[in-house]
């Protein structure tokens, strides 16, 4: 007895490769709260009728006798091969919560109420369809910047009356990066003066003298977009000012004026962002480490990626 429950509540330490399925040997059941005190009632229920020769209060303790038990193996069997296909998340910035989208498949039959949490952070409750890949968000919180991995996850159900409650924990091989958290300000940049509280003004975007059009580029802002040629269904295009021609800038690392790395790397976070929104043509300078100027999603991802990693090993 020792050995089977040090088996089932020792830390998971092992990291599971997916696709992964729930066979019996990972399912696990107990009763609930709820299953302890409804089995000490019926013990109760049936200590009184061998005491007062109650042949009605026999037949009411085995009747709930026999649903607890048909309870038990219905918890069980709603846990058992349920098929875990795939996991992926996007990045996120420190302090946010980071979703894991699961995908998970029943082959047999539908499942009811079955819930996924990581590390006691927001359960989540899912309805598993027959034969249907279902996607399924599992939500965590983060504290810093870098690589994170949740850690263990809990797959539960109580189904259908609440009284066992079948589950697994499992190890997901999956992380995300976590950017630094932007801290607003002016922009820093290589070659610029004044403080840090500066106004902010030294790049603009050219939004007097309209250009003309060219064909949309994802990561594009959708300010930009010129709705009109798309209604008339020419086809997506862009806006262009001539204050864009030539605007390029260095995020510098050493420009920002402050004494603490995480504020300095939280400052150019939020200078890429803004850069980004403008559709300038930035860079960035870190010490060891330079991105050459360039605009767009893949360029700002680079970007946040080389701030989040920034002084880590």
């Amino acid at each position: 007895m020792t050995k089977l429950f040090k088996k089932i509540f020792a830390p998971v330490r092992k990291v599971d490769t997916l696709p992964l399925s729930f066979n019996r040997h990972r399912v696990y059941i107990l009763p609930t709260a709820y299953g302890f005190l409804f089995i000490l009632i019926l013990f109760a229920m049936l200590l009184g009728s061998i005491n007062y020769n109650n042949n009605l209060g026999f037949l009411l303790v085995f009747l709930l006798g026999s649903i607890t038990l048909v309870s038990m193996i219905h918890t069980y069997r709603n846990m058992l091969g349920i098929k875990i296909l795939s996991v992926s998340a996007n990045s996120v910035f420190a302090g946010k919560t980071a979703r894991f989208k699961f995908l998970v498949r029943s082959e047999s039959f539908n499942r009811r109420a079955i819930g996924f949490m990581m590390e006691k952070e927001y359960p989540v409750v899912e309805n598993i369809f027959a034969k249907k890949d279902e996607p399924v968000a599992v939500k965590i919180s983060t504290q810093f910047r870098g690589i994170f991995t949740p850690g263990r996850m809990t797959v539960w159900s109580r189904y259908p009356l609440g009284l066992f409650k079948a589950w697994t924990v499992i190890m997901p091989d999956v992380s995300c990066v976590v950017y630094p958290k932007p801290v607003a300000g002016s922009f820093r940049f290589a070659g610029s003066q004044g403080g840090d509280d500066a106004d902010g003004n030294s790049v603009q975007r050219g939004v007097d003298d309209f250009a003309g059009l060219k064909p949309y580029q994802p990561g594009d802002p959708v300010s930009r977009i010129s709705w009109k040629s798309f209604s008339r269904g020419l086809g997506m295009f862009t806006k262009e000012f001539s204050g864009d021609s030539g605007m390029s800038v260095m995020l510098d690392y050493d420009a920002v004026k402050s004494d603490e790395m995480e504020r300095k790397l939280s400052r150019l976070t939020d200078m890429v962002l803004k850069a980004h929104n403008m559709n300038a043509e930035y860079g960035l300078l870190l010490p060891g480490k330079t991105i050459a100027p360039g605009n767009g999603e893949r360029h700002k991802h680079a970007c946040l990626k080389a701030l989040a990693f920034y002084g880590l090993e």
